[in-house]
């Protein structure tokens, strides 16, 4: 009975499995069938070495589960290295007035998906600890106290990643407004973003300027105070810069 009972359950979990094969529902679907057979090989064991074989299916199907994996990069897609650039993140004190820190410190590189709407590969990313607001002890305090740019390397870095875009950059010289979206890695705390950007093509480069909002709290950094004076919670990023088109991948580009 323990032979015929796996082989039941394995023919039943295959009819089952068949259905939810694509998208986030099929890798939960898939999971779901592992795990139901892991507790069935389990539960049969007990009732003769000849029930091992649901074990091994069991093993078999969790092991070839599918996983979400990034849209390959498109066929012959450019990939855009930055050339230049620079970041501004305008902080506003809870007091009135406001200050900027900036930097030029922006590198990286990405290249377009294969499919319309997926992420495209690559990243772009800024040495934090360059940034400037204008006065050396501000600086010092946003460095050591608040970003903690000593930690490592996922402190040191914002890196955005995973950049998807509502519109498609333009295939030729003119100019796009599109909305995006991404992944915001920060003081060692990953969070999706969105804001807006401006694509402009020509002459093999791209001129970029983007825009976005985002909450020191949800990033875990501390809330930068000295002398009674904050700054407030939410603080406006913009960056821009011009990118360079090529055929260089765009992965652990510098």
């Amino acid at each position: 009975p323990g032979i015929a009972g796996a082989a039941f359950v394995t023919a039943s979990m295959r009819m089952i499995a068949i259905r939810p094969s694509s998208g986030a529902s099929g890798v939960a679907g898939a999971a779901l069938v592992a795990a139901f057979l892991r507790m069935m090989a389990t539960c049969l064991s007990s009732r003769g070495p000849g029930v091992a074989g649901a074990a091994l299916v069991a093993a078999v199907l969790a092991a070839g589960a599918p996983v979400p994996a990034r849209a390959p990069a498109a066929p012959g897609a450019e990939a855009w290295t930055v050339a230049s650039g620079d970041v501004r993140v305008r902080c506003r004190m809870t007091v009135g007035g406001a200050f900027d820190a900036v930097t030029s410190s922006l590198s990286g590189a990405v290249r377009p998906s294969a499919s319309a709407g997926a992420p495209w590969s690559g990243e772009l990313r800024v040495d934090l600890a360059t940034l400037d607001t204008g006065i050396a002890l501000r600086n010092d305090h946003l460095r050591a106290r608040y970003l903690e740019v000593e930690r490592g390397p996922d402190f040191r870095q914002a890196v955005l990643s995973s950049i998807v875009l509502a519109d498609s950059p333009p295939d030729r010289a003119g100019r796009r407004e599109t909305r995006f979206s991404g992944t915001l890695t920060l003081h060692g705390v990953r969070r999706g973003i969105e804001g807006e950007a401006e694509l402009r093509r020509g002459d093999g480069r791209m001129q970029v300027e983007a825009a976005f909002s985002l909450s020191l709290e949800a990033f875990d950094v501390p809330p930068p105070r000295y002398l009674g004076i904050g700054v407030r919670d939410v603080v406006e990023v913009t960056v821009t810069f011009e990118a360079r088109g090529g055929s260089a991948p765009p992965d652990g580009a510098p």
